[in-house]
C-alpha cells in the first residue's frame, strides 16, 4: 500500500460520508421579455463534468423539466438559470474537495469558482416569489466558499475531517440550503414528482451535511 492509495481512500471517505443531506388571486404576473433571459453561468474546468460529480459523491442527479413545472414563465426562467448555477457550484465543491484532501491547493481555486457563481447570481432579479430563495441560495453559495478559504489559508493545518462537521460556514450553508429546498416545495406544491425529486437532488448534492 502507498501514500496514493491512502490519499485515494481517504478522498473517497470523504465524499461518501459528506455527500450532502441523506435521501430523504392577483393580477396577472407582467412577464417582461428580458427577465426570461438571464444568461449563462460560469463553467470551469474542473477536470469532472456535473454528472461525474455527481457520480464521486455520490449522488443522485435529477434534472428539473420546466415543460412539467407549475411555475410562471418568469420563474421557469429564474429556476433553470439557478438550478445551473446550483449544478456548476457542486462539481467545483467536489473538485475543491479532491484535490485539496489530496494535498493539491495549487490544482483548483474552488474561492475564485464559487465567488463567480455567487457574483452571477447576485446580478440576478429573482421573482418576487422566491426572493427568499434566491436570498438562502447565495448565502449557501458563500458559505461554502468560506470553508474553502479557510481551507487553502490553513492547508494541512486545516482538519478537514473534523472541520466538516464543525466549521461555521458548513454548518450556516447546510441551513441554507435546506431553507432553500423547504421553499421551493411550499411554493410548487403541486408540481410533478420527478421535479421534486430535482428540488431536492439539486440542494442535497451541494450540502456538505
Amino acid at each position: 500500500m502507498n501514500k496514493r492509495f491512502f490519499h485515494l481512500a481517504a478522498i473517497a471517505l470523504v465524499l461518501t460520508q459528506f455527500s450532502g443531506c441523506r435521501v430523504s388571486a392577483g393580477k396577472p404576473e407582467v412577464v417582461q421579455a428580458q427577465t426570461l433571459d438571464y444568461g449563462a453561468p460560469p463553467t470551469f474546468n474542473l477536470g469532472l463534468s456535473v454528472d461525474q460529480a455527481y457520480e464521486a459523491i455520490p449522488h443522485r442527479r435529477t434534472v428539473w423539466n420546466d415543460a412539467d413545472s407549475t411555475a410562471s414563465p418568469v420563474e421557469k426562467a429564474y429556476l433553470k438559470t439557478i438550478f445551473e448555477v446550483l449544478d456548476q457550484a457542486t462539481a467545483v465543491r467536489v473538485a475543491g474537495m479532491q484535490n485539496y484532501a489530496a494535498g493539491h491547493f495549487d490544482y483548483s481555486d474552488p474561492d475564485s469558482e464559487y465567488s463567480q457563481l455567487i457574483n452571477f447570481a447576485s446580478e440576478i432579479t429573482p421573482p418576487k416569489k422566491l426572493e427568499a430563495y434566491h436570498n438562502d441560495i447565495l448565502q449557501g453559495l458563500t458559505n461554502q466558499r468560506q470553508f474553502f478559504t479557510d481551507w487553502r489559508r490553513q492547508a494541512d493545518r486545516f482538519g478537514y475531517l473534523q472541520s466538516l462537521k464543525t466549521h461555521p460556514g458548513v454548518q450556516r450553508a447546510s441551513g441554507a440550503l435546506r431553507s432553500a429546498y423547504g421553499e421551493l416545495m411550499r411554493l410548487y406544491p403541486a408540481e410533478a414528482a420527478a421535479n421534486k425529486d430535482a428540488f431536492f437532488d439539486y440542494h442535497c448534492a451541494l450540502d456538505f451535511l
